[in-house]
């Protein structure tokens, strides 16, 4: 874990918008990989209750994974988004509550 105690991620954003079905399939392999802790998504929904994912968001366990689990998942990647992807890597969720979490109830306090 990293020296704050907050796990850095990695953010995979597909150049076009993935269907819900193939992204849950490429979500099971990236979870499948050593030193990943989580995948988080960041979807759409329309019209027809369908959804569509725009980010990936890798949860890793240190900083200093973050090549190896990448070279691990390019190949993945390069099949499941052919249209490319772009990659981050960083902190892209919140680590605390916000007020307007406390506000809407979403968190007691």
């Amino acid at each position: 874990m990293s020296e704050q105690g907050v796990q850095p991620e990695i953010e995979i954003m597909p150049r076009r918008l993935m269907p819900k079905k193939k992204a849950d399939d490429l979500i099971l392999l990236i979870k499948d990989t050593e030193h990943v802790i989580d995948v988080l998504i960041h979807s759409h929904s329309y019209k027809g209750g369908d959804e569509i994912i725009g980010r990936f968001f890798i949860r890793i366990a240190d900083k200093s994974k973050a090549d190896e689990v990448l070279g691990k998942l390019k190949p993945v990647f390069e099949q499941s988004m052919p249209f490319g992807y772009d990659v981050r890597i960083g902190r892209f969720t919140k680590t605390k509550p916000t007020i307007k979490d406390y506000l809407t109830g979403k968190t007691p306090g």
